[in-house]
């Protein structure tokens, strides 16, 4: 059984593919073990999916035609998830990982990540009720999630009782940062959300630290994780915040077995288990799954059942793990680290 791992080997994204890469092989390893998949061995094949539509679509292709895939999984931006499903053509399911902004993500996708939705609603409620955080200012890339994120940080920060006080949508890969800078500080808000691709989001909160807006400005940080706080921390990372699904040390996630054999096989050589990584660890099992659900290793049947998509507690039972308990948790940067301040039931 031969599943894609579709990455970004460079660009804004590129930060997260080690930690991907590895922890979809343990969980690859951890299936062969077992037997793999209706007497088959799961093999990984990896592709760069680029930063562009036709690169995305172009390594999608490459896979289901060339490498004979009977599965893909992937993290990519938003605007770049229809170029991968389209590039399989419906003929093998597309396991999409990253936090997204929600919603139907087509045909022969099943989507694992949290959406905006979940993490903001309660994100906000806590930062406003234990830390003031009434007038909200917004700051995303221009493309499809960080728009989407806006409007529902707008919805949420409104029946929180607080307003939006000021927005910017900015470029991807803009390091020019100082007339944002300067409109948080003319609008002065209590607290700034930020939805920023990758090394981005790294980019952008050294240079808000930088401005001497980090002392009296709560940063609210979207789709945000260890990784990105090493570069970013210790300096510059005063009154950060992150929400995810899964942070280093959470311990009711049932991922026992990742972070052993995760930690055997990489500690020192890759990043530590984050959300991302474990949910491209999480995929691999949906795949194995998804196989064993329909009685073939096939493509297009495996495709097929995901047609009207999968709600992620079918997914979870699908792959045979338990629902995870707390699906949000908001934590605060310590140094180089999070320290988890409150965890949500889904």
């Amino acid at each position: 059984m031969r599943i894609g791992v579709i990455l970004s080997h460079g660009g804004l994204a590129g930060l997260w593919t080690p930690g991907c890469q590895g922890a979809a092989s343990i969980a690859a390893a951890e299936i062969n073990e077992a037997g793999g998949v209706l007497g088959q061995d799961v093999q990984i094949v990896h592709r760069d999916s680029g930063e562009t539509v036709a690169s995305a679509r172009s390594a999608a292709e490459h896979l289901l035609l060339e490498e004979r895939v009977d599965a893909v999984i992937g993290l990519q931006a938003s605007h770049l998830r229809s170029a991968v499903r389209d590039g399989l053509h419906g003929l093998a399911p597309y396991v999409y990982t990253p936090h997204f902004e929600g919603g139907f993500c087509g045909p022969g996708v099943a989507a694992l990540g949290v959406t905006d939705h979940e993490v903001l609603s309660p994100a906000i409620h806590w930062l406003a009720e234990h830390r003031g955080a009434r007038r909200v200012f917004f700051i995303g890339n221009d493309y499809i999630w960080p728009r989407v994120a806006y409007g529902t940080t707008e919805s949420v920060v409104r029946r929180s009782g607080g307003r939006m006080i000021g927005h910017a949508l900015i470029p991807l890969h803009q390091r020019d940062y100082d007339a944002v800078l300067e409109g948080v500080k003319a609008a002065r808000p209590d607290l700034v959300v930020i939805a920023l691709l990758g090394e981005d989001a790294i980019a952008f909160n050294r240079a808000f630290a930088e401005a001497g807006l980090s002392g009296a400005v709560l940063r609210l940080t979207l789709a945000f994780e260890e990784t990105q706080l090493l570069g970013v921390a210790p300096g510059n990372a005063e009154n950060l915040f992150a929400v995810a699904s899964y942070f280093n040390g959470t311990q009711d996630h049932d991922r026992e077995t990742l972070l052993e054999g995760y930690g055997h096989a990489f500690s020192g050589r890759l990043p530590d288990v984050t959300t991302n990584s474990l949910n491209c660890y999480d995929a691999i099992h949906l795949v194995a799954g998804l196989a064993r659900h329909v009685g073939h290793v096939d493509g297009h049947l495996m495709a097929r059942v995901l047609r009207q998509g999968l709600p992620r507690s079918l997914a979870y039972k699908i792959m045979g793990r338990s629902v995870i308990g707390a699906r949000v948790a908001l934590a605060e940067a310590d140094g180089t680290e999070f320290r988890v301040c409150e965890n949500w039931k889904s």
